[in-house]
């Protein structure tokens, strides 16, 4: 995959961008580590959500384990009831096979929250 490196003001535009289709209001936003953090809070600032939360997901790094049907190992995530029957913005900096931010979805789904995703690239 092509690294793309973008200036802050590339950013900025890109986050004002998203915020016009966002489906809001959320009741909160979950930031996916490491990426989704900066464009998770430029998110939440612009929209004026005071409940940011993260999740930190790990797929095995070791090439004769990694697959695209490995397991994820949710090393930071938020407990049930903060998700529970509440709309939830999934944000992250970039969909490149799609499997972090898909797996993070079906967590909040079997929580019993309701996910939409949000992604820069």
């Amino acid at each position: 995959m092509k690294h793309v490196y973008l200036s802050w003001t590339e950013l900025e535009e890109l986050v004002s961008q998203l915020i016009f289709k966002l489906n809001t209001p959320y009741d909160a936003i979950l930031s996916i580590t490491r990426g989704g953090i900066i464009p998770g809070g430029m998110i939440a600032e612009a929209l004026k959500m005071k409940e940011v939360l993260t999740a930190a997901v790990l797929f095995p790094e070791n090439p004769s384990q990694r697959t695209t049907l490995s397991w994820p190992r949710f090393v930071q995530f938020p407990a049930d009831d903060r998700l529970r029957d509440r709309k939830i913005l999934v944000v992250d900096n970039l969909w490149h096979q799609g499997r972090t931010i898909m797996a993070v979805k079906g967590r909040i789904e079997i929580a019993g929250g309701y996910p939409e995703l949000a992604v820069l690239h």
